[in-house]
């Protein structure tokens, strides 16, 4: 199968696009409908050996997860994606089948977004599989980094470290992990984003909003850095899932750091005055979102800092992912 053949057969994997694209698939540039607000744009990689291994992810798992990191970041803007472009880098081991089944990935998390897959290229890799995503997206008013305020409530979805536990437990006991470790490795492999929910946070009163998939540690800092605050986290708040702390025991981890630093998580970190709490609460309860409230804002001046089980107060430096 060649080049075209493929792109061919690929394209036949996707579902039919929505009304919105007008050339879609076939032509040398996507035409689509100008979306009425703010448009927004971002682009992610997965790499063999560095981001998945062949060796405990289904290519679907892979196909999924490539969408799926890039729709994080849209909805952490409080945004809608609406177009996706997907670039391959194929080595030759890696057989035309497989790829088609990473394109069912794309599909089914396309279908579950309510994202367009409308185009993208196919290459050929000396080496490893390379599987780049970019997504366009809309918002309103976009939800930034920088409108965090002192004194403001800090809250986190999920459970942080979930992910980076699953990536541990598959790593040492391979696709074994899987049926004793079910809920962080199904974290790992099959990210689901927070994306309707995250429509809604500006109207709650949500005044600043990340991902955490470098880790809670170094997106704290991010927000540091663009909102000016510092922040106190507790400890004894850090929802830290069972699994987290059974994988930590086997791996000689510290759970705390798992929960603190791990990486590739795609929740929502937040602040927002104490005033929003109940309402912000409520409404994360009635959409099935799991929401902690695991501390609070301070000066700048203060830095990043959390609070141990014992009540001292220490810096939390930022320690999550990063590729160099």
């Amino acid at each position: 199968m060649g080049e075209f053949e493929l792109i061919e057969k690929l394209k036949k994997t996707l579902p039919d696009p929505s009304k919105r694209v007008l050339v879609g698939i076939g032509d040398d540039t996507l035409v689509a409908r100008t979306p009425k607000e703010r448009l927004l744009w971002t682009v992610d990689c997965l790499v063999e050996n560095i981001h998945f291994d062949f060796n405990y992810y289904t290519p679907q798992e892979i196909g999924w997860k490539a969408l799926a990191v890039n729709l994080s970041d849209i909805a952490a803007m409080g945004g809608t994606s609406l177009y996706a472009l997907v670039s391959l880098a194929i080595p030759k081991r890696v057989s035309k089948k497989r790829v088609v089944e990473i394109y069912e990935g794309i599909r089914a998390c396309a279908q579950w977004a309510g994202v367009d897959v409308v185009g993208g290229n196919v290459s050929r890799s000396l080496e490893d599989f390379f599987i780049d995503i970019t997504v366009v997206g809309e918002a309103n008013k976009p939800l930034l980094r920088s409108g965090a305020g002192v004194g403001e409530v800090v809250a986190i979805t999920g459970f942080p470290g979930l992910s980076a536990a699953g990536f541990l437990a598959l790593q040492k006991w391979g696709k074994k992990a899987r049926k004793r470790y079910p809920l962080s490795t199904y974290q790992h492999v099959h990210p689901q984003p927070r994306l309707e929910w995250a429509k809604k946070l500006k109207g709650l009163g949500v005044t600043s909003l990340i991902d955490i998939s470098d880790g809670l540690s170094s997106e704290l800092h991010h927000v540091t850095g663009g909102s000016k605050v510092g922040f106190e986290i507790e400890e004894r708040l850090l929802p830290v899932a069972d699994e987290v702390k059974q994988i930590a025991q086997a791996t000689n981890q510290n759970p705390l750091d798992l929960a603190c630093h791990g990486g590739e998580q795609y929740e929502l970190l937040m602040t927002f005055p104490l005033s929003r709490f109940s309402k912000i609460s409520s409404s994360a309860e009635k959409d099935g979102v799991p929401l902690t409230r695991i501390g609070h804002t301070v000066s700048l001046s203060q830095g990043v800092k959390i609070r141990t089980l014992k009540g001292k107060l220490r810096p939390l430096k930022s320690k999550g992912w990063t590729h160099f």
